[in-house]
């Protein structure tokens, strides 16, 4: 009886010393998009690994306390493993899902697009501020309307230039557009 005892209290105290343990290895952050859009989760933490699922924007996902910090982060929800990029996540639960705004049609004059060369490279997106952002144009004029945003080490293909603009494809959301060529580093 006093074995049976021991053994029972043993299990309860180990059970409980775990209890602190496994929470402090996860975080819950909430999924948050600028366009409301859901988030990718990879299984590797690059954007060249493979998608495995997406999160739908607001939900609410673990996150592994050791990524807390870099640019991807260990998630888990329903049964998912993998990896997302911290920028998209948050600690509050974000408001309503952000509804698309009816886009500005451009006007275009063919002067704008004098003096392009075509060229074809890899860029990285450099705003003037570490924590701002770079707009992307429907034509190169700071008159033009903005289709939308790139944040510091978006990564960019620049097909062609002049001396002020550059037009870019950026692959992963299949967008088009010209940036200013003072916010963008080559790739080495």
């Amino acid at each position: 009886m006093k074995k049976r005892m021991l053994a029972l209290i043993l299990i309860l105290a180990l059970s409980i010393s775990l209890i602190p343990a496994v929470g402090a290895l996860a975080s819950t952050m909430y999924v948050y998009t600028s366009n409301g859009k859901s988030l990718n989760v990879r299984d590797y933490p690059s954007k060249d690994g493979k998608v495995i699922s997406s999160i739908p924007y607001g939900t609410a996902v673990d996150v592994d306390n050791d990524f807390v910090g870099s640019s991807w982060v260990h998630v888990y929800l329903s049964g998912v493993d993998g990896y997302c990029m911290s920028r998209y996540l948050v600690t509050y639960k974000p408001g309503p899902k952000p509804q698309p705004t009816k886009t500005a049609t451009p006007t275009q004059s063919s002067s704008l697009y004098v003096g392009f060369s075509p060229c074809y490279y890899t860029a990285y997106v450099r705003p003037s501020s570490p924590g701002g952002y770079v707009h992307l144009r429907w034509a190169p004029s700071k008159s033009q309307p903005v289709q939308r945003d790139y944040y510091n080490g978006a990564e960019l293909v620049v097909i062609s230039q002049n001396g002020t603009w550059c037009q870019i494809y950026d692959e992963v959301n299949e967008a088009s557009g010209f940036m200013m060529a003072s916010f963008l580093t080559t790739v080495n």
